[in-house]
């Protein structure tokens, strides 16, 4: 062999992979290298369940609080919550990428976060079809188990659907005291849509709404979906007729992969009042 020769060939073998590049869900394209990232930062509860589900809970090496499901989660490092960082954990963490959730990031701290130089994914799913399709993206960018999204999108698409039966009104509770519900930016609406029912005070001004006792009386309510956490207290006054359904917030308010089994116990509850 030539010298010529071996110095071209060693010349592409120190080349640097090339990169292929995904849309994250603000829009943006972020590179990704061909090896897949070992070293992740999910820097949200849902997108760390969202990477175990995918076979890849051994590449995170950084995550937040209230990251608890699967339980061997709870080992992980935590470097601060959704929306306050330690930015010394995390570079000491060394994450090879960045997996951020956009209801909890600012311009300032993405700017900030791209300035390490590491690739900055920010998962914000306002949809139940928009969690599948970032549960594709993420296994195509990090080569994760092909099957979850394919299991979560045939879910969702036996769920009743929109106009599927009249629509039931159902409010989303996240606070008894004082009453809140989610406003329709918050994905749950879509999920409710899914199972024929929709929030009767849906609300446009923030993430949150935040009823009256007197307001929460004005209107015929189905259901009402109890996400506080805690058991509704004995003072709170409902609309005659109204059931009550206690079901894990964790699987409602988070756009993981386990919201489609929160979606399918909202509309088996639901069906249970025809």
């Amino acid at each position: 062999m030539s010298r010529v020769l071996a110095g071209l060939i060693l010349t592409v073998l120190c080349l640097p992979a090339q990169a292929s590049a995904l849309v994250d869900g603000w829009g943006r394209s972020i590179e990704v290298p061909t090896h897949p990232p070992l070293r992740i930062a999910a820097l949200a509860p849902h997108l760390v369940e969202s990477l175990f589900a995918l076979g890849l809970g051994d590449r995170v090496v950084a995550t937040v609080s209230f990251a608890d499901h699967p339980p061997a989660a709870q080992d992980l490092p935590r470097v601060g919550d959704a929306f306050a960082l330690s930015w010394e954990a995390l570079a000491a963490a060394r994450p090879d990428w960045i997996l951020v959730w956009g209801a909890a990031v600012t311009p300032a701290r993405l700017a900030r976060l791209e300035a390490s130089g590491v690739p900055v994914y920010v998962s914000e799913p306002r949809s139940l079809a928009a969690v599948a399709t970032e549960l594709k993206v993420l296994t195509a960018a990090l080569g994760g188990a092909a099957d979850v999204a394919e299991r979560f999108q045939r879910r969702l698409d036996a769920l009743p659907g929109p106009g599927a039966v009249d629509a039931y009104r159902v409010l989303p509770l996240i606070s008894a005291a004082p009453p809140m519900t989610l406003s329709e930016e918050h994905f749950v609406n879509d999920l409710l849509a899914h199972c024929g029912a929709t929030n009767p005070f849906p609300g446009t001004a923030g993430p949150v709404v935040r009823l009256s006792a007197e307001r929460l009386l004005t209107v015929h309510l189905d259901l009402l979906l109890n996400l506080s956490s805690v058991p509704l207290p004995a003072n709170l006054r409902l609309p005659a007729g109204t059931v009550v359904a206690d079901i894990d917030p964790d699987l409602v308010v988070r756009p993981g992969p386990r919201v489609i089994e929160g979606a399918e116990q909202l509309c088996a509850r639901l069906a249970e009042l025809r």
